[in-house]
């Protein structure tokens, strides 16, 4: 399978499936050629873009099937093969030209050129774990939806963020992603996951703006018995060197397995039967029918309100909680087994 854009009439082959909204792109695997469309590109590439899939498609013998995509109706299908080259991302056109310059050649443009993106990532519209995108989003905390889970891509970091109604699967999918940009970097950033509620940092990011850079290097001094150790020196001595694991595909089943091991082995200070839980909250058995009170016997739903339960872990990575419930008549509070 090849990826090329459209350039200036030609196509220019890519090694990374990252689409920009004003380009039209060329995803040929012989047997189907895919004309993908941004939504701000120009008549004339869009012309170009058809007439270059048919001269390929003429070149084979004219066996292949031409299919047009437009930007946001991807079908499962195309999302399947596309991500086969790595996690699809859309970016708007302010920031295509550094992408490209990437895609293109390979070569990160370290901090001069870079600038910090922010990606949505969300299961909703997809069919599938690994039929999911990146999709781009305005760069400051407005964009964040409790529902879904975003990456911020800082260059020299890359934070994953984690909305409180999120699902496994777009927790998976973000941090899988944050540690593919890492890998492709050769480690010139960590991945870092923030929940919402506790992302103070994550927010402080989005407030200094696309263009804020930030440095973790510590400068190392020339080594003399003269000269006395420093803080810098302590620092510097700390610093262990990191091993970066491979980046592969997770399917649906191996999340379900993982999850159901995670919450057998579980924290050891669990309470009974409620893994990863460290408090005392009351737990009860939970039973079949309608919930009540186990104080004051109170069913009304309207009055029985659900919360996160952060006091009980059930799932490390990524981090999940179970729920918790508090009587509106009452005012107990309770966790269910």
């Amino acid at each position: 399978m090849k990826i090329f854009m459209v350039n200036q009439g030609q196509l220019q082959e890519i090694n990374k499936p990252i689409f920009s909204t004003g380009d039209v792109y060329i995803v040929d695997d012989e047997k189907t050629i895919y004309v993908w469309i941004g939504n701000k590109c120009s008549v004339d590439e869009k012309t170009a873009g058809a007439a270059q899939a048919r001269t390929l498609d003429q070149q084979r013998g004219g066996a292949a099937k031409i299919i047009t995509v437009d930007q946001n109706q991807e079908t499962p299908e195309f999302l399947k093969l596309v991500n086969k080259m790595g996690a699809m991302k859309v970016v708007e056109k302010n920031v295509a030209r550094t992408m490209l310059k990437d895609v293109v050649t390979g070569d990160y443009a370290q901090f001069a050129e870079h600038v910090n993106v922010m990606y949505r990532v969300s299961s909703e519209e997809f069919e599938g774990i690994n039929a999911m995108k990146m999709i781009q989003v305005p760069y400051n905390k407005e964009a964040l939806d409790t529902e879904d889970c975003y990456v911020l891509d800082l260059g020299n970091k890359v934070y994953v963020w984690q909305g409180n109604a999120c699902n496994v699967k777009e927790k998976v999918k973000s941090g899988q992603w944050a540690r593919q940009i890492d890998a492709e970097r050769a480690g010139l950033q960590n991945e870092v996951i923030f929940e919402e509620g506790d992302d103070a940092e994550f927010l402080s990011a989005l407030e200094k703006g696309e263009h804020y850079k930030e440095s973790d290097a510590v400068q190392l001094r020339a080594e003399s018995s003269l000269e006395p150790e420093t803080e810098a020196d302590k620092t510097a001595a700390a610093i262990k060197p990191e091993l970066k694991s491979e980046v592969k595909e997770v399917t649906p089943a191996e999340i379900s397995a993982d999850l159901e091991e995670l919450k057998v082995t579980s924290a050891s200070g669990a309470a009974p039967g409620i893994p990863g839980s460290t408090d005392d909250l009351l737990t009860i058995e939970k039973v079949e029918g309608r919930r009540k009170c186990p104080n004051c016997g109170n069913e009304n739903k309207l009055l029985i309100h659900e919360s996160i339960d952060k006091g009980n872990i059930i799932l490390d990575y990524p981090r999940m909680y179970g729920k918790k419930y508090r009587c509106g008549e009452c005012g107990l509070e309770w966790r269910e087994k």
